[in-house]
């Protein structure tokens, strides 16, 4: 079933490194894919940013450039009528088996009502906590976005979406404009457990491309490291039914 789904995959042009990237990713999975490629930073109008953006917003033109390209994907599913698609952005690291894991996540999503959105990455190393795992269960409700990696919705969601950036402009990055905007929607925050995808810009695969900080990729690598295994040690992650089948 993934592998019939639409995919998008977010990127700035000026980063080929990523397109390699995310192209040998998602070629290894078999899953293929369109760019979106509208709104790179020089790209961005005082119009457009009026329109899409508050005025009280410190966000740096990277930052609205990758919000407005995750608009641009969703206006493409809702344009569609895509009942469902996957969105990826450049520095997204799947884990091996993808498809055959997604598949039964998505399956069973199905037992949710619309609007739903599945959150497949980890982010931050936001997990589950243990005592809410249940045996045989891979989808549990989460506490907020698991920023914007990879992620799975349709036309409902994205019109949701749509809707709600129309009437709130934002202020904050995407991710974390979503984790007021989809609790007011009725849109729950989906986690697949455990996380399907990783995010290459915080496990230090690639220097972030939104932020001024200048921490090593090596660093980010160690931090990263630390944490996921702190909260796998903490939440005896291997205990998890999707690691068991």
């Amino acid at each position: 079933m993934s592998k019939s789904l639409p995919a998008y995959v977010i990127h700035c042009k000026s980063l080929p490194e990523r397109a390699a990237h995310i192209r040998r990713e998602l070629d290894r999975v078999g899953i293929p894919f369109e760019w979106v490629l509208d709104y790179d930073p020089e790209e961005i109008t005082p119009e457009i940013e009026k329109t899409y953006f508050a005025p009280s917003s410190n966000l740096s033109i990277r930052q609205k450039s990758c919000a407005l390209k995750h608009i641009v994907a969703m206006q493409r599913i809702r344009d569609r009528r895509q009942d469902l698609a996957l969105v990826f952005e450049d520095d997204a690291q799947l884990v091996a088996d993808f498809t055959n894991k997604l598949d039964r996540v998505l399956d069973e999503a199905g037992q949710w009502p619309r609007p739903r959105i599945l959150h497949l990455g980890t982010a931050s190393n936001f997990y589950t906590p243990l005592a809410d795992l249940r045996p045989g269960q891979l989808i549990y409700r989460g506490s907020r976005v698991r920023n914007m990696e990879a992620y799975v919705l349709g036309a409902i969601e994205a019109q949701a979406r749509l809707d709600w950036i129309a009437r709130n402009p934002m202020v904050d990055p995407v991710d974390i404009a979503f984790n007021t905007g989809d609790p007011a929607m009725g849109i729950p925050f989906l986690w697949p457990e455990p996380p399907l995808a990783e995010q290459g810009s915080l496990n230090g695969l690639f220097r972030s491309s939104l932020t001024h900080k200048t921490r090593s990729r090596l660093r980010l690598r160690l931090q990263f490291t630390v944490k996921r295994l702190r909260w796998r040690r903490k939440l005896k992650r291997w205990t998890s039914p999707m690691n068991s089948q």
